[in-house]
């Protein structure tokens, strides 16, 4: 297939027998469109339904199927796919679609023909679809797999389906006398993305929007959760991340910061009496995976960010289960300094330790990434009492000692970065792409910070790095792979895989910020993993992925950090100070 650029839209050329998936996700529910006018996953939230098949989807014209190599073209934005096959003396477009509160998928057909035709459809989604509504009469009995309809066209005709899973026709047909408008609000949430002046490419236009809405499509608001899943495989159960999170709600600095509000009351929930907090939070409120050593630093973190972004400064102040917002975010960080030894780095007890963002991995003892982002949280903390009128200066004073800990501990004058993590005796000194981190939170002095992004071009970049053999994939998460016997488990055991040697687009981001900011080239890890994915045959930003294994996941949210970066371009750095000093 070719891959070209039109108004913000990702646009393939092709033939009908090509997959194009294209995962859209709303409040209600998440879907795949195969590209070829069917659907392959639909996940209902409200009802719990999860259905993965490869549908049926025929279209005749004159009793004849259209043939495999009929011409297709595919338009994709937002929460929209469009459809447009092409034949000598007709042409057909689909716009498959849904919106951000329906748990529906919206379809409607457009049929053009020089002289009289009769086009069917057959369309057999793989399950029972409980509502279906139809502008057209339809043969669809309840229970029945398949349902088709045929229109008679001698210039143009429309017909327009909506189906649904929550069993009530009469909502379905509610739906579909709305249809008009559900399509233009489809339209109208792409059109009305405010694109930033560091957007100079359709390419580039298309990577934004397909990163803004990577994050946006995965604000949920169900149960007692409202805010950002991690994708949309994690929807059983419905949950929220600290870390994902964290870097999902960039992009909404520059376009809702109301979402990171509620964010951060939902993560709020999770944190324990002692101030222990867990990998996520489901919808109930209840702990998901306890006792990450992330986590708490991300909570004070996304706070701190949202107050010194917004200007909201009376939020600290909110109470939450009984404690203030502000008393959440020292209640976390006293978790995190019973974690510390005399050093003052954070140390994470081993020997089976994967409690990060790297969970495939046993990193003990001190971890750079770890460290530096309990750093971020000290620094925040001092801030945020600072602002309040309270004294910060405790805080600011074991900021200090763990950036000199890092500084001496972690830091390898003669690699010139630092290393992954050290465990006794034992040091990881691979480059991993998370210490990035040391440069933009300023735990890296100027020389100190171009030399660790001088190694990550050459060791990180694969365009540069011709001792690993995969070829140009963008930026590798680590490198090289990990040489401790049994640090890697479940697919990271494997190198170019996952927490080894993957590509994950989230990091690629950051680390293109911090280039950015240091005045390096930064377009490549922008954009890079992008553009690779595309002539995969990928059409939304997923979790990761490798030149030689499978690629991971769908649809994940903090792949749009993307977005973020290219709203910071000509901006103060986003981690100094904007309204709190």
């Amino acid at each position: 297939m070719k891959v070209s650029f039109q108004n913000g839209r990702i646009v393939t050329d092709g033939y009908l027998h090509e997959d194009v998936p294209y995962d859209v996700s709303a409040n209600n529910l998440s879907v795949c469109f195969d590209g070829r006018g069917g659907i392959s996953k639909y996940l209902s939230v409200s009802t719990g339904r999860n259905y993965v098949t490869r549908s049926t989807f025929c279209l005749y014209k004159d009793g004849v199927q259209l043939g495999a190599y009929t011409a297709k073209q595919t338009r994709m934005a937002g929460r929209l796919q469009e459809i447009i096959l092409t034949g000598e003396d007709y042409r057909v477009e689909m716009k498959q679609f849904i919106t951000k509160d329906d748990d529906a998928v919206f379809v409607e057909m457009a049929f053009f023909a020089e002289k009289k035709s009769e086009f069917t459809v057959f369309y057999g989604p793989g399950w029972e679809v409980p509502a279906l509504s139809c502008s057209r009469p339809c043969p669809y009995v309840e229970g029945n797999m398949f349902f088709e309809f045929h229109v008679d066209v001698c210039g143009e005709e429309r017909v327009q389906y909506v189906y649904s899973f929550k069993e009530d026709q009469a909502a379905c047909q509610g739906l579909l006398t709305a249809f008009g408008q559900k399509l233009e609000t489809a339209y109208a949430e792409v059109e009305n993305v405010v694109i930033p002046a560091s957007v100079h490419t359709e390419e580039e236009k298309a990577l934004y929007l397909s990163t803004y809405f990577c994050a946006l499509q995965n604000y949920k608001e169900c149960g007692k959760l409202k805010g950002f899943v991690a994708g949309c495989n994690y929807l059983n159960p419905v949950r929220t991340y600290y870390r994902d999170s964290y870097w999902t709600v960039l992009p909404m600095y520059a376009h809702d910061t109301s979402l990171v509000k509620a964010q951060i009351r939902t993560l709020a929930h999770g944190i324990a009496e002692d101030g222990c907090c867990p990998s996520a939070v489901k919808q109930d409120f209840s702990a998901f995976w306890g006792g990450h050593y992330d986590s708490p630093s991300f909570f004070v973190m996304m706070t701190y960010d949202y107050v010194n972004h917004s200007g909201d400064l009376p939020f600290l102040q909110e109470e939450i289960n009984g404690k203030r917002v502000l008393d959440l975010c020292r209640l976390a960080l006293k978790k995190q300094m019973e974690r510390t030894d005399e050093t003052g780095l954070l140390y994470k007890e081993g020997p089976f330790n994967k409690l990060d963002w790297a969970d495939e991995v046993n990193r003990n003892g001190y971890v750079t990434y770890d460290e530096a982002l309990y750093y971020r949280a000290l620094y925040c903390m001092d801030k945020l009492l600072t602002a309040c009128g309270e004294d910060g200066s405790f805080y600011r004073r074991q900021a200090e000692k763990v950036k000199l800990a890092i500084n001496s501990i972690l830091w390898d004058e003669g690699k010139g970065y630092y290393v992954n993590y050290v465990d006794g005796d034992f040091t990881e000194d691979n480059l991993s792409v998370d210490t990035v981190l040391t440069a933009l939170f300023g735990i890296a002095d100027k020389e100190r910070a171009d030399r660790m992004l001088c190694a990550m071009e050459n060791l990180l970049e694969t365009k540069n790095n011709h001792l690993q053999q995969a070829g140009d994939y963008g930026v590798m998460c680590v490198y090289p792979f990990y040489k401790r016997m049994g640090a890697a488990y479940w697919k990271s055991s494997q190198d170019y895989e996952y927490h080894n040697g993957g590509n994950w687009p989230y990091w690629s981001a950051i680390y293109a910020y911090a280039k950015y900011l240091a005045g390096k080239e930064y377009r490549y890890p922008l954009e890079s993993w992008f553009s690779y994915n595309l002539h995969k045959g990928i059409f939304t930003p997923i979790e990761y992925f490798s030149p030689c294994r499978k690629s991971g996941s769908t649809l994940q949210a903090w792949s749009g950090a993307a977005a973020f970066v290219f709203d910071f371009i000509g901006k103060p750095s986003f981690f100094d100070g904007a309204y709190l000093k």
